[in-house]
This record gives C-alpha cells, structure tokens and sequence, in this order.
C-alpha cells in the first residue's frame, strides 16, 4: 500500500513537471505586469532597504479615536514590543458574539474548494462535493468576506488593531485585504499521500502544499497580520507556527531563495526547535504576526481549522485580498 502511494506521488510529480515550470512563468509574468511590487518583491526581503526607506519617509503621528469602542483589552506598546522582539505577540481574543457572526456568514456562505473559483459548496457540504468532484479538497477558501460578512469588516476598522498596525508599521495603516478559510482534517492514507507528494515536490511545490512549508511573506517593505481562530486549535487540528525571531534573522539562501521556502529541518538547524513555537487556542483566540517571519501551518489531522486573517501595510499593492467577480464563482452541484 505504502509503495503503491509513494507511486502515486511520483506520478503527480512527473505529471506537473512542466506545469511547475509554467506555474513560475505566471508567477513572473504577473509580477511584470505591475512592476512597482515586482520591484518591492525583489528587494523588500532585505530588511536594510526598508529601514533606509523609512528614513527618507516622516514618521506620521497616529491618534486612537476614543470614540469607537475596540474589541480588545489589550496594552498596544505591549503588543507592538512584542512584535518587535519575536515577530508575533498572543492574546488578542475575539467576543464570543463577533465568533459566533462570523460562524454563521461560514456555515451559510459558500467556501470554494482549494481556493477554485467553479468548486463552491457550503461547509456542511463537503463530502457531497468531494465526490461529486473526485477529489479531497485540502482547504476551503471564502470570497469578498470584507464586503459580505460585517463582523470582518468591523474588525478591519478596529481602533486598537488600527494602532497596533500604525505603530508597528511607523505611519498610516491601509487594510489590504481580509481572509477567511478553511483547512481540512486529513484521514491517515490522505496524510501520508501529501507528506509524500511534499517530500519529492521538495521547496517548489505548488501553492495547494505551500502552506506546510516554512515560508515567509513579501506583502509590502513594512506590513503586519492579525490571525483569529474561530474553531478551537492544537497541533492535531492545523496549528499555525511561528519561528521567533526569524523577520529579523535570515541566511543569505533564505532571503535569495525564489519560493522563499525552507524544510523543518533547515530551520531547525539555524534557529533551533526552541524558537519553532506552534499557536494553538480556544474559537475565538487572536494574534498579531509580521509574517516576513518564517511560519507555517501543521496538517490538521484530527479537526478541520477555520481561521480568519486581516492584513495592513503601508501600501495596497491589490494582490493580497480575497476580492472576486461574483459572476466568476460557481457551485459545484
């Protein structure tokens, strides 16, 4: 059985062999059709290029609104320091009643089976889908949610996450974009299959297995993400991980590398496991994370994991966000 998989593994493998090669030509070619962010993706993951950036621009002067009430009773120089020193900081807990809003728009608005525009079904619906597909989905991601979910929108408009956002960033947050998806559970053989596929994909894999790998992020020069679990997390139930320290510590192959990828063991080796911290916590448990830092999420094999991501940085680039033609999305049934 296990031979029999690992057969099936390399099948994929050569099947998909030219296709990662024109996955990377799309990868360029939409990057040279909005040249400011290819630029910014080349050379924003050298820290210093930031820093002489921020140099030349005037810190702006940030003032809370003491009018809008926030979600969170929370220190914001805490959390700012907190960022600063490990790239992430806890303890940003949702209301039980914004959990409970936003449980309702997932289980009564179509989430699209690995992020394809033509595979919508209701969560309840997953297995359905499944074989009426022929596949097991991995993940299930949600569209427009800023624009059709107002619990999302309110917490983008935030007035602590707002000067959480100002102050790391040092100036004027823009929300680029809200996410919100699904990771589902894995049976053993499906685990196996993809811990398989991972391994002769090796650091070019493509973006349905990116998400496994240590990776980090080039969203901006300065940008910063808020995670919120909405369904309770473990490491057996897709735990997001964060290696500390990591946004301001990287090896020359780790920032010259093209899918800014990198094994468990690679960061293991030049960080130590005890700066590999997984995130877990109850529906509802938040944190803040400048994802320049290496992180990843460990395959859900017990629960699925539905987590909620809202994201700033000092320059909307309109390539982060979860924005889709309404016509282009359709049911699979």
């Amino acid at each position: 059985m296990v031979n029999n998989e690992i057969n099936i593994a390399a099948t994929l493998v050569c099947r998909n062999f030219w296709a990662k090669y024109f996955i990377t030509y799309q990868y360029l070619k939409k990057r040279l059709e909005n040249p400011e962010w290819f630029l910014m993706v080349i050379i924003s993951r050298f820290k210093s290029v930031a820093l002489l950036k921020s140099f030349f621009v005037q810190p702006q002067i940030i003032e809370r609104n003491q009018a809008t009430c926030s979600f969170f009773d929370i220190e914001v120089d805490d959390v700012v320091e907190s960022l600063k020193k490990d790239s992430f900081s806890l303890g940003l807990n949702l209301p039980e009643s914004i959990v409970q809003e936003i449980l309702q728009f997932a289980s009564s608005t179509d989430c699209y089976g690995d992020g394809e525009h033509q595979l919508g079904f209701y969560y309840t619906e997953k297995e359905k889908a499944e074989s009426k597909c022929g596949r097991t989905f991995k993940r299930g991601d949600y569209f427009n949610s800023n624009l059709l979910c107002p619990a999302i929108k309110k917490l983008g408009n935030d007035p602590k996450l707002l000067e959480i956002a100002a102050k790391y960033l040092g100036g004027t947050p823009v929300q680029t974009g809200s996410r919100l998806w699904w990771l589902f559970s894995l049976k053993e053989q499906e685990q196996h299959l993809l811990l398989e596929k991972m391994r002769f994909l090796s650091l070019q894999g493509s973006t349905r297995e990116g998400a496994y790998f240590f990776h980090y992020d080039l969203d901006d020069y300065q940008f910063l993400k808020f995670f919120f679990y909405l369904t309770d997390v473990d490491v057996y139930s897709g735990a997001h991980v964060c290696v500390c320290g990591s946004h301001k510590k990287k090896n020359i192959a780790h920032l010259l590398s093209f899918f800014r990828r990198s094994s468990d063991e690679d960061i293991i080796d030049y960080y130590g496991s005890e700066n590999v911290v997984p995130i877990c916590g109850k529906a509802g448990f938040g944190f803040a994370e400048d994802t320049f830092c290496f992180h990843k999420a460990m395959i859900p094999t017990r629960q699925d994991r539905l987590m909620l991501q809202i994201q700033f940085a000092r320059k909307d680039y309109g390539n982060h966000n979860d924005l889709v033609e309404p016509s282009v999305l359709k049911r699979c049934f």
